[in-house]
């Protein structure tokens, strides 16, 4: 017969385990319901595929600009590298040669849209996109363009929803993803408009700008903090764009360059559906503009149009305008609300 010590010890022992047993069950009850419900979210958004790292998901990011500029345009150049050292991005830009007179006056003579500044535009173009054959893909920045100090943070959810448009399937036996999947040509993110085509999906953004100058109605002029990703309908502008290594290849072998200003030459091939491109809109670049007498690589001064104050339209919290402010608050510079 067992004692009363004894006896009050096993009972104090199969109520202890009673409250273990019952703990456990709780937990691995309450672990498979949010499992589902929340951890395998977590997860999906932990995969992205590194699309915000210092190249944004691109084995290189490229600058087109010219080795000499007159001092004026020096901006350019300056404030693109150090916006990009702001916000921790790595840009490159490749040394262009000395392009002559035969260079310049074989493009000229294709077309009588192509003057001198376009001619020169074609040419710092294909000698970044012949650099860009040499990478599976590049991004190709015209030196004055500006973006949102938020970029980097939301390219892994932009990146995610092209490859849910071009209907880009992971390989989960390979050990490395590619962040924007491989369906596609061209990724136009920097324009200065497309309209919203078919295969449309759109996003949260919280650093789409509250107002927003588009001939698009569903982003202008209330974009509503919302960006979309889509076929391209027909961008124009080639502030920023990314290519694979093949599509850099194929554009170099075309026999029609220079026939048109280059950003019309391939909006055309976008367009007719030749290359494959997926449009975010509104643009994640955007060319910025300084203080003073409007000015441009391709057309140089002149008009009367005079810019008040250093801007870049669209972009809401501009690096380059951060970059060089003298406070430690976010500024932001995108002009009077429409």
């Amino acid at each position: 017969m067992l004692s009363g010590n004894t006896y009050a010890t096993l009972r104090s022992f199969r109520f202890r385990c009673f409250v273990l047993a019952t703990v456990i069950v709780n937990a691995v009850f309450l672990l498979n319901k949010y499992h589902s419900q929340h951890f395998w979210t977590r997860r999906v958004k932990v995969t992205d595929y590194s699309a915000g790292n210092q190249t944004l998901g691109f084995q290189k990011i490229l600058a087109v600009a010219p080795n000499e500029v007159p001092a004026r345009q020096a901006w350019r150049r300056e404030g693109l590298l150090k916006a990009a050292a702001f916000t921790g991005l790595e840009v490159q830009i490749p040394l262009q040669p000395t392009w002559s007179d035969t260079n310049v006056d074989a493009l000229m003579n294709k077309s009588s849209e192509v003057s001198r500044g376009y001619a020169l535009s074609w040419l710092g173009h294909l000698h970044a996109i012949k650099e860009a054959a040499n990478y599976s893909t590049s991004l190709i920045l015209e030196d004055d363009v500006d973006w949102d100090l938020g970029l980097r943070e939301q390219m892994p959810r932009i990146a995610e929803v092209i490859r849910l448009v071009t209907d880009f399937e992971v390989d989960h036996e390979e050990s490395i993803h590619p962040p924007y999947g491989t369906n596609w040509d061209v990724l136009w993110l920097g324009h200065c408009g497309d309209s919203i085509g078919m295969s449309a999906a759109k996003i949260e953004d919280p650093t789409v700008p509250p107002y927003f100058k588009s001939w698009e109605t569903r982003i202008s002029p209330n974009p509503d903090h919302t960006r979309w990703v889509h076929r391209s309908t027909g961008p124009i502008c080639t502030y920023a764009y990314a290519l694979t290594d093949v599509t850099a290849k194929r554009i170099l072998d075309s026999n029609d360059l220079g026939t048109t200003k280059f950003d019309i030459w391939l909006h055309i091939r976008c367009k007719r559906g030749i290359f494959q491109c997926i449009t975010v809109n509104p643009e994640l670049f955007h060319h910025h503009e300084v203080a003073g007498e409007k000015d441009s690589i391709i057309n140089g001064q002149g008009g009367n149009e005079v810019i008040k104050n250093e801007m870049t339209e669209n972009i809401w919290h501009s690096a380059r305008c951060n970059s060089v402010s003298k406070t430690k608050d976010v500024v932001t510079c995108m002009g009077p609300e429409l």
